[in-house]
C-alpha cells in the first residue's frame, strides 16, 4: 500500500512538472515523458493509487465472504503492482518495441488477475481475454515491423528507427503506402486491446469477472494505454500520408463502437457488464474525437480520456461494494441500494449521472466539445446520431439506476453504513468531475492547450 501511494505521488508530480518545465529528455533512448504521455501518467497515478488503496478494504471483505484465502492476498498485491508498472512503461516508452512489450505484459498479468478468484466463469473470461488480445497484439507487431522498415531507410540507423522522437521529425519522408498498411494493422491490434467494436468481445467478460479494483484499472486505465498507442501512430501516419486516411478509419471505428454498444447496454442484467459495455461506447467517443481532430475534437478527446477514467473507476469500485453486500452482480437482485448502503449508492448514482454525460459533470463538456467538432466537420446528420446515442445510453443507465435505488430493500438485509476511507477514495474523483464542469482554472486550461497543440503539431513537443 505504501508503495502504491509513493508511486502515485511520483507519477502525478512528474506529469505536473512536465507542464511546468517542459519535456523530460530521453533516458537511454527508451523512456520519455512529453505532453501526451504526461496525461496518461497522471491518469495512472490517480486511478491506480485509488484502486490499490480501495483494494485493501475490498479484499478484506472478500476474505470475510470466503471468496479468497489469506495466503493468496500477497499474490494479488504482487500482480496488481506489476500490472500498474507495465501500464506506466507502456506510456513512458519512447521505443515502439518497448511499448509493444509493455502492452503485451499488461495482457499477461491482467489475465492472471481476471482469473484470480479461480471459478469457472473467471477462468473462461481470462482465457478468452488472453487469446483475443494476444492475436490482436500480433497484428500490432506487424504494424510496428512495417513502420520500422519504412523508417530504416530514412533514418539510416536501425538503433533509432523505433524511437518516437526520431520518427516524428522525419514522418513526411516515410513511405506512404507502408505507413497506410502499418496503421491498419496497428488499429486492428491496439483497437482490440482498447475494446473498439467489433473487436471488443473479450471486454465484457473480463471486466465482469475480475475483482472490482482490477475492473476499475482495466476500464479506467488499460483501455487508455491502448488508445494512447493508437493516437501515437495516428499522429505519425497523418504526417506521413496526409490527414484523411487514418482519420477516416478512426471516425468509422469510433461511430461503430458508440452505436454497437448501445443495444447491449439497454438489455444488460449484470451490473459490471453494463459498465463494461459503457466503456466500449466511451472508447468510441474518444477515438471519434481524435479522428475528427481540430481544437475542439482533440480537446474533447483528451478531456474524455481523463474524465472517463475517473468516472468509470468510481463506478466499478462502488459496484464492487454493492456486489459484495448483495452477493450477486445481477441488477434485479440489487433492490433498495439507497437503504442498504446510502453513502455508496449516492456516490454510485452520481457516478452514473457523470458517466452518462449529465451537466455539470466534466463528461458533459468533453462530449460537447466532440459534438461541436462533429457538427462543424462531419455535418448535421452524424452530429445528431452522436447526440442520439448519448441520450439513449444516458436514459438506459438512469433507468437501471432507478430500479436499484428506488425499489424496496428486502428485510433480510441490514440498513445503513458508516463513512470510511473507501468512500473518500471514490468521492474524490466525483468531486474532480464536478469541479471541472463548474470551473476550470487557467493553469489547467493552459495544460490542456499544450496537449492539444502537441497533437495538432503531429507529436512535436511544445517549446
Amino acid at each position: 500500500m505504501i508503495g502504491s501511494v509513493l508511486t502515485g505521488i511520483t507519477a502525478i508530480y512528474c506529469s505536473i512538472k512536465l507542464f511546468m518545465s517542459g519535456p523530460v529528455e530521453n533516458i537511454n533512448r527508451l523512456l520519455i515523458i512529453d505532453e501526451l504521455s504526461a496525461v496518461l501518467v497522471f491518469i495512472i497515478g490517480v486511478v491506480g493509487t485509488s484502486c490499490c488503496l480501495y483494494g485493501v478494504a475490498y479484499l478484506r471483505q472478500d476474505l470475510k465472504n470466503g471468496a479468497i484465502t489469506e495466503d493468496r492476498m500477497g499474490l494479488f498485491w504482487g500482480l496488481l503492482q506489476f500490472f500498474v508498472a507495465t501500464m506506466y512503461l507502456a506510456v513512458l516508452a519512447d521505443n515502439l518495441g518497448v511499448m509493444w512489450v509493455a502492452i503485451e505484459g499488461t495482457t499477461i498479468v491482467s489475465a492472471l488477475l481476471v482469473a484470480f478468484q479461480g471459478h469457472k466463469a473467471a477462468l473462461e473470461a481470462a482465457w478468452k481475454y488472453i487469446i483475443i488480445c494476444t492475436v490482436g497484439i500480433a497484428f500490432a507487431m506487424l504494424g510496428i515491423i512495417l513502420t520500422f522498415y519504412a523508417a530504416r531507410g530514412v533514418l539510416g540507423s536501425s538503433e533509432l528507427s523505433l524511437s518516437w522522437r526520431q520518427l516524428y521529425p522525419v514522418a513526411t519522408q516515410l513511405d506512404p503506402s507502408l505507413m497506410k498498411l502499418a496503421f491498419i494493422f496497428i488499429l486492428v491490434g491496439y483497437g482490440t486491446k482498447a475494446g473498439l467494436f467489433p473487436l471488443h468481445t473479450w471486454l465484457p467478460d473480463a471486466h465482469s469477472q475480475a475483482p472490482s479494483p482490477v475492473s476499475a484499472l482495466l476500464s479506467g486505465v488499460l483501455l487508455n494505454c491502448a488508445i494512447y498507442a493508437i493516437i501515437r501512430f495516428h499522429l505519425l501516419t497523418t504526417m506521413a500520408v496526409g490527414e484523411g486516411f487514418s482519420a477516416k478509419l478512426l471516425i468509422i471505428f469510433g461511430l461503430m463502437s458508440m452505436v454497437g454498444a448501445l443495444p447491449f447496454i439497454l438489455v444488460q442484467k449484470d451490473i459490471k457488464r453494463l459498465l463494461a459495455y459503457s466503456s466500449v461506447e466511451h472508447v468510441g467517443i474518444i477515438i471519434l474525437g481524435v479522428g475528427i481532430g481540430g481544437v475542439l475534437g482533440y480537446t474533447g478527446a483528451v478531456l474524455h480520456l481523463i474524465n472517463h477514467a475517473l468516472g468509470k473507476s468510481v463506478l466499478f469500485l462502488s459496484a464492487g461494494t454493492l456486489t459484495q453486500n448483495y452477493k450477486s452482480k445481477l441488477i434485479p437482485k440489487m433492490q433498495g441500494i439507497g437503504q442498504l448502503l446510502p453513502i455508496t449508492s449516492a456516490i454510485f448514482m452520481a457516478g452514473l449521472f457523470a458517466i452518462g454525460g449529465a451537466p455539470p459533470f466534466g463528461l458533459f463538456f468533453s462530449e460537447l466539445n466532440v459534438a461541436s467538432q462533429i457538427f462543424q466537420t462531419l455535418g448535421t446528420g452524424l452530429g445528431l446520431v452522436f447526440l442520439m446515442v448519448i441520450a439513449v445510453v444516458f436514459t438506459g443507465l438512469i433507468y437501471f439506476a432507478g430500479k436499484m435505488y428506488f425499489s424496496n430493500l428486502p428485510t433480510r438485509f441490514p440498513r445503513g453504513e458508516q463513512f470510511s476511507v473507501s468512500h473518500l477514495l471514490v468521492l474524490l474523483p466525483i468531486c474532480l468531475l464536478l469541479i471541472q464542469g463548474i470551473y476550470m482554472p487557467d493553469v489547467v486550461q493552459q495544460w490542456l492547450g499544450r496537449v492539444v497543440n502537441f497533437m495538432s503539431n503531429g507529436g512535436i513537443p511544445s517549446v
